[in-house]
């Protein structure tokens, strides 16, 4: 029964062929029905099936900090630590900061991240690392995490770039056994 009805829709596609001009394709009851038998054809009009394939392509945007963003912090910490600006609590000025305010500033006007007035929040945007790992641009931090209480930028060669208390201006100090960081952290966007 089958192979009958495939047989007679061969021949209706035949017949169909034959009224609009195209060159039939004859297959025999033997021959399924999906299988061109190319000797048996004048033309084929078989043509393999194709498949169209929808690649998604996913980019990961890097939030760390690049080369550049670490060279222009590095840089404007140390412009800073030149200006005599004072130490003042809570400011993020050029009248005067604190060691967060001075973090924040120089990420803000360097990099443009924004990190927080606090030296808790600024954790928050940091990959933790040992101070001994720590590259030009970290942070430096003073305190257990989640409860430091002070902060500085990380320039290389065992110095940073501090606003170190009160009656003293930003200035580049350098590390020490006696006030030894306790992390630092490399930031993220």
């Amino acid at each position: 029964m089958l192979l009958l009805k495939i047989s007679k829709t061969i021949l209706s596609f035949a017949f169909a062929g034959a009224i609009f001009g195209a060159t039939a394709v004859s297959a025999n009851a033997a021959t399924p029905a999906h299988s061109v038998n190319p000797a048996r054809t004048t033309q084929s009009y078989y043509k393999p099936a194709t498949t169209t394939r929808t690649t998604t392509t996913t980019t990961t945007k890097t939030t760390t900090t690049t080369n550049d963003s670490a060279d222009a912090v590095v840089s404007l910490a140390k412009q800073l630590a030149s200006k005599n600006i004072p130490y003042v609590w809570g400011g993020e000025s050029l009248k005067g900061m604190d060691c967060s305010g001075l973090t924040d500033y120089v990420y803000q006007h360097a990099a443009g991240i924004s990190l927080g007035h606090y030296t808790v929040t600024q954790e928050s945007h940091v990959t933790k690392e040992a101070v001994a790992n720590a590259k030009p641009g970290d942070l430096l931090f003073w305190g257990k995490s989640g409860a430091t209480h002070h902060v500085a930028i990380y320039i290389g060669n065992q110095q940073y770039v501090a606003a170190p208390q009160p009656g003293q201006n930003i200035e580049i100090q350098t590390i020490s056994s006696s006030f030894m960081p306790s992390f630092a952290g490399h930031v993220n966007g």
